[in-house]
Formats: structure tokens, C-alpha cells, sequence
């Protein structure tokens, strides 16, 4: 399929500012707005991903790395969505861009990067005057995340402090906004094996947490993404030996193993940036139940 290149050189020519730029630093790879205006920053975050077409629109790559999402808005005279097309192709090829894919509807490219790595971005032509890019400019996930390690956690005012169970830690500059302990509950979960449904009920002490990510002077960051939360997890789960069980894009179940033949659940949920939720259940091995697929459920229901 013949590409246009007058759509990658728009998008190149924000880029090539950015090697001054220090990561954290919340202004993306300058890209030009049309007629001089700017687009508005929606979204900057330490670690995200966006996926990219190839030529044929059949696969998919996804690259990770920092995040950026700018919003372009025009007023209602103009709806001249090619014009905006082929100024931002323009900035592209001229930065020395490669542009995989290109529809009525989007553009996906990479710029090569002095520094080494890839700013790859995807242009959305969501209406006649509204259009966003996507950016990531690669970068080696970083997990500040450790279990086994000594935890201090914070609380926010008026929230009941509870001792967290044994083995677990939070993501750094973590505030527990909400907090809910048993000792003894209950903590339904459900996952696929081998292409089967299953449900379990777990049994023990149980934690039900709400927290977020916050910034020295104590407000939500915004720059931790459901994606960074998620992977954190993920990676320290298994270098700590732990066994993953659910890990969807908002949602991750894994255990630790605990001493004393005790096994800690651990269910992780996503909200917006910066806010996560956990349910922990310690639980004892005399109190395991097995893991009942759900057609079993349903036909121990009927009889």
C-alpha cells in the first residue's frame, strides 16, 4: 500500500527537540500545532503503552516506554481534516520519520532516536476539527516495587491503620486512603485455566485497601498509569517466587507463598491514574478450598 510521507514529517519535526528534555519531564517532543497552535497535554506518564499498526494493518507492535497524549482542538470553521493530515506528514518525513500505517481515520510512525530507541506515536483523526496524538519515547521499565522489604505505610487522615500482612509491599509514595480488615473473611475470585472458567473461594484474614500514588506535596500522580501499577506487581510477583493466576489489563490475582504453609491471595484492581485497590486474604492451608470450574458450579446447582 502506497503511504503518503507528507503525513510522518508533521509528526517528526515535534520530536526532535526532546533529547534536552529529562525524562519526568512532563513536555513531550515539541511537535507543532497547526497554525501555531498548540495542542493541549492530557496525559504524562512514567510508563504506558500504545500499539502501532505495520504497513499491511494486519499486526500489531506495542512499545512501552514514557507516555504523552495531546489534544488538538479547532474551532467549528475548521473542518479540513486532510489539511491537518498533510501538515502533520509533513513534520514527519521531514524529521526523518517511517510511517507504517495511514488511514482516513489514523497515522502510525517512529522516529529513530539519536539517543537510541524509537519515538513512536500514532496520530487519531477523530472528527473534522478534534484530533490526538499518542507518544511514547522508549524507555526500560523501572520497578521501584519490592516485596520482603521493610514497609512503612501511610495513612490519610481519619483512615484506621491496620498491620499490613507478612511478605507485601506498596508501590513507593503510597497514601491508604481507605482501609477494611477481618480476621477471618471471605474472597471469591474467578480465572481460566486451560481454556476453562474457574471460581474459588479463598478463607482467612482479610485486607480491603484503597490507596493512590501521590506526589511530595500530597496530591494524586497522575504520571503512574494503571499500566506501570499492574507491571510492578507483575514483576515483583515473580521475583518473589510468587504464581500468577489473573492478569488481565485492571485486574492481577497472584499468591506468595508464606511460612507456616500459609499462602497470601492478592487481587490488584485499576482505577484512574495513580489509584489502585488490593483484597488480600492470608490463608491457612487447612482452610483451601478447590478451585470448581464454572460448568461444575452450574450442575452442582441444578442438582
Amino acid at each position: 500500500m502506497k503511504i503518503k510521507t507528507g503525513l510522518i514529517v508533521c509528526l517528526l519535526a515535534v520530536f526532535t527537540t526532546l533529547n534536552a528534555q529529562d525524562f519526568l519531564s512532563p513536555t513531550p517532543p515539541i511537535l507543532k500545532g497547526y497554525k501555531g497552535k498548540e495542542g493541549r497535554i492530557i496525559k504524562n506518564h512514567y510508563f504506558n503503552f500504545i500499539k502501532v499498526k505495520d504497513e499491511s494493518g494486519d499486526k500489531d507492535r506495542q512499545s512501552t516506554g514514557h507516555y504523552w497524549e495531546i489534544s488538538y482542538v479547532y474551532d467549528s470553521v475548521f473542518r479540513q481534516k486532510g489539511i491537518f493530515e498533510e501538515f502533520m506528514t509533513k513534520q514527519i518525513t521531514d524529521a526523518g520519520g517511517i510511517l507504517f500505517w495511514k488511514d482516513t481515520s489514523m497515522i502510525h510512525f517512529a522516529i529513530p532516536r539519536e539517543t537510541g530507541g524509537n519515538l513512536w506515536g500514532n496520530v487519531i483523526l477523530t472528527s473534522d476539527k478534534v484530533y490526538r496524538l499518542k507518544l511514547i519515547e522508549e524507555r526500560v521499565f523501572v520497578n521501584k516495587l519490592v516485596f520482603d522489604s521493610i514497609q512503612n505505610p501511610m495513612y490519610d487522615d481519619f483512615v484506621v491503620e491496620v498491620e499490613l500482612p507478612p511478605r507485601f509491599n506498596l508501590l513507593p509514595n503510597t497514601l491508604i486512603t481507605q482501609t477494611r480488615y477481618s480476621k477471618f473473611n471471605h474472597l471469591n475470585i474467578t480465572f481460566v485455566k486451560n481454556q476453562q472458567s474457574y471460581r474459588q473461594t479463598l478463607m482467612g484474614p482479610y485486607w480491603n485497601l484503597k490507596l493512590k500514588v501521590v506526589k511530595d506535596e500530597g496530591d494524586t500522580d497522575k504520571r503512574v498509569s494503571p499500566v506501570e501499577i499492574m507491571e510492578s506487581y507483575y514483576r515483583a510477583t515473580l521475583k518473589a517466587g510468587g504464581e500468577i493466576i489473573k492478569s488481565r489489563p485492571r485486574e492481577l490475582i497472584f499468591f506468595l507463598p508464606v511460612e507456616d504453609e500459609k499462602k497470601l491471595w492478592v487481587r490488584v484492581m485499576t482505577s484512574l491514574d495513580g489509584v489502585y485497590f488490593i483484597r488480600m486474604v492470608l490463608q491457612d492451608k487447612k482452610d483451601e478450598t478447590p478451585a470448581l470450574s464454572v460448568s461444575e458450579i452450574s450442575r452442582q446447582g441444578k442438582g
